[in-house]
Parts: C-alpha cells; structure tokens; sequence
C-alpha cells in the first residue's frame, strides 16, 4: 500500500504543478505584455507633445553634431506637469535626430549610449517600417515620430523588462514553490483517505478468499473422509452407509452453491453485455416466488404474510426478478426464529415499483447494516450456527437491482424488525 500511496501523490503534484506551472506562464506572458504595452504608452506620452517642434525646445543651433543637455538639467518638454510623468519615463531617452544632416539632440540627461552606437541605432530606428519595436541587437526598445524634420524618437532599454520579469518571475516561483509544498502535504494526507476503499477491498478479498478456502476445505474433508469409510467397508449396505452418502451429498451441494455464487456474481458485473429487458408481470414473479416457499417456511414455522398488489407490470430482466424476490424471501425465512412471521408486500405508488420483505423477529447490528451489501461481507453473526452463508447472496442482490435500474436498501430496528425494500422506476 506504501507503493501506491507514493505513486497517488507522485501523480498528483505531477498535475498539480503542471497546471501551476501553466498558470504561472500565463501571468507571466500576460504581464509580460503588460509592461510592453505601458512602456509604449510611457515613450508616447514622452514623444507625441514634440511632434509640433521642428527642433528640441530652447536649441537654436543647427549644427550637426551630437548635443546633450546641460549637466544638472534636462531640455525642457512641453507635457503640463511632469509630476505627473509615469515613472517609466526616467528610463526613456529622448533624441530629436534629422538624417540628411546627421544632426542628434538628447533632450534626457541620461543616455545608454556612446556617440557612435547612438548613430547606429537611430539609424536602425529610422530604416524600420514601423514606429515602434525592439532591436534585439542592440537591446533597444524604441518609438518614432515625425517626417525626419526631424525624427523624434524616444529609446528604451529592453533591461527595463527584463529586471520587472526576474523581479515578477522570482515572486511567482516562490510562490509556485510554495503552493506545491502546501499541496504536497494536503496530498499526503488525501492519499491516506484515498487510499482507504483499496485498503478495505483488499482487506475483504482477504477475508473472503480465508472463508471460501474453510467453506471448500470443509466439504472436501468430509467428502475424502466418507469415501475412506466406504472403501474400508465394501460388503456394508447402503442402508448402513446412507449416513456417509448424504454426508457426501450435502457437502458436495455445499461446494456447488459456493461455486455457483461466484460464477453468477462475476456474470452480474459484467457490463459488457446487454441485458435483455421485457414487459415483466413483477406480481406473477412475486407471487410464484412465494408460493414456492411455504414449505420452506412451514418447516421452520414462519407464517409467510403476503400483500401484493395485482397486474403490475414493469419492464426488466424475468430471471433477475425471480432470483431477487427469492433470494430475499429465502434469506428472511432462514434468519426469522421459529413461531416468527415474514411479510412480503408488493406496492405500486405513480410510477414506481415497491418490494418489501421484512423479518417481524430479526433485528441486524447496526455495524453489520452498513455492509450487508458489500462483496464478500459477512456479518460474524452470520457464520455461527447453521445459518452461516458465503457472503456473497446480497451482492448479488444489489448487483441484479441496480443493473435493471432499480435501488435496494435495508433498514433494521428492535420495533418493527428487518425490512429490505426494492424499488424500480417503471418509467425506465
């Protein structure tokens, strides 16, 4: 079980990080845009007021050589109060720059480039069909306006970016981190709970493989036993052997019932194969079924107490029908004490369908209740004495129910005793 445990929680943080890993990529590229798309805006709100001037505010030079502000102040920009300037703009330069004249005015008081590289890259700025990119080479981001009387131009490291995505990149995988540790350790204990229903299945495989081998080991002890018996006595009667040969006998019906147990139930689960479904009289079915059994019952000494209501017709699998309402009258007349009484009532309300057979004198412990249905479950009440079954018989009661539909359930108490109800939608 520690294997599969390890493997549950293996899978799961495998999805689990993989779908937060996906969603860590897709802030990641959203913000990504994010921060392009507001440095634009931040280089337009810096460029566009400059558009009208035909050379940088306050420059009456038209020399053409490379002209910096001032140290200690910038050119002057023409954009109302610059308090209110997005704190990208301390990061953009601006150049005012005409070709013909290879005339360049820096109107930031920073630059991120020496005379010459400038040069190239306004020239790569200008021989670009669009106003605003990315040169990779020179890991510039830059925008451009005007005629080239002059250009106006803002320029943008791409380190801008890429600090605000480690910066945002680091946050999320600590995050990321994070999430998988608190996931690690909810899926560690889930996979104690999820592993539970494997635990107890395995379990009553167990349980159940431990009571077949007893319920087969049995009969075959007593069936090799009678036959030594007879072979030590070959001139006997069989007046004086019948003991030993109805010995053989029972134990040889013990062994075919188990066996054929099993090879209906396995036949029940299978989904495979469709189930014939008819036009069923279930009041015929119920009927004939209790019928049956007074002898039964009249041998215990249980009065079998019959309503059931005339004509009602259902559609569903005959067979599976009879092997229910007889397996169910069969398993209270065994349980019911002598001088007990068995109910059988069979209802019609709207469109549903109501078998109930209750036991008046048996009353199943609540511990037992809640896995009476269960394969292989076998109440330890159940294997004392000569009522002991296989565990198999309301399996394969629930299993015929549920597969035409239909829904079965139990209910016991000290007052009205045991009641097993099943209902089918005639709808259906």
């Amino acid at each position: 079980m520690k294997e599969y445990r390890k493997r549950f929680v293996q899978l799961n943080m495998l999805l689990i990080g993989a779908i937060l890993l996906l969603m860590v990529t897709v802030i990641a590229v959203y913000m990504y845009r994010d921060y392009y798309d507001g440095l634009r805006t931040s280089m337009e709100q810096v460029v566009e007021p400059l558009d009208s001037f035909s050379q940088p505010p306050g420059d009456k030079s038209t020399s053409s050589a490379v002209r910096r502000p001032p140290a200690g102040q910038e050119a002057p920009l023409i954009m109302g109060n610059n308090s209110q300037r997005p704190e990208r703009q301390k990061d953009i330069m601006t150049v005012f720059y005409t070709p013909e004249k290879a005339d360049v005015s820096i109107l930031s008081q920073d630059s991120f480039f020496d005379e010459e590289t400038l040069s190239r890259v306004l020239e790569a700025v200008i021989a670009r069909e669009d106003s605003f990119g990315t040169l990779w080479n020179y890991r510039t981001i830059y925008y451009r306006t005007g005629n080239g009387y002059p250009y106006k131009i803002a320029l943008a490291s791409t380190g801008y970016i890429g600090h605000s995505m480690l910066s945002l990149v680091l946050v999320l995988l600590m995050i990321w981190a994070g999430a998988m540790l608190c996931f690690l350790l909810v899926s560690i204990q889930f996979s104690k709970v999820a592993i539970r229903p494997m635990e107890e299945a395995l379990r009553r495989e167990k349980q159940f493989v431990a009571d077949v081998s007893h319920d087969l080991k049995t009969p075959l002890s007593v069936i090799l036993a009678n036959n030594s018996i007879l072979r030590e006595n070959p001139q006997a009667t069989a007046d004086s052997l019948s003991k030993w040969i109805d010995s053989t006998q029972n134990a040889a019906k013990n062994m075919q019932q188990l066996i054929g147990e099993m090879l209906t139930l396995a036949d029940v689960e299978r989904r495979d194969s469709p189930l014939t479904m008819e036009l069923v009289d279930i009041s015929e079915v119920v009927m004939k079924a209790a019928l049956q059994l007074e002898s039964v019952a009249y041998e215990k000494n249980v009065m079998l107490e019959t309503e059931i209501a005339d004509d009602i017709t259902l559609r569903a699998n005959k067979d599976y029908l009879q092997r229910i309402a007889t397996g169910l009258m069969e398993n209270a007349i065994k349980y019911e004490p002598s001088g007990g009484k068995v109910r059988i009532r069979l209802t019609k309300i709207k469109h549903r369908v109501q078998l109930e057979i209750q036991n008046h004198n048996t009353v199943i412990p609540e511990d037992d209740l809640s896995h009476i249905f269960e394969r292989f479950y076998r109440g330890d009440k159940s294997r004392q004495g000569g009522t002991s079954g296989h565990g198999l018989g309301l399996s394969i009661t629930k299993q015929m129910t549920e597969r035409m539909g239909g829904h079965i359930s139990a209910d016991s108490s000290h007052e009205n005793g045991t009641i097993f109800s099943v209902v089918f939608d005639r709808n259906l």
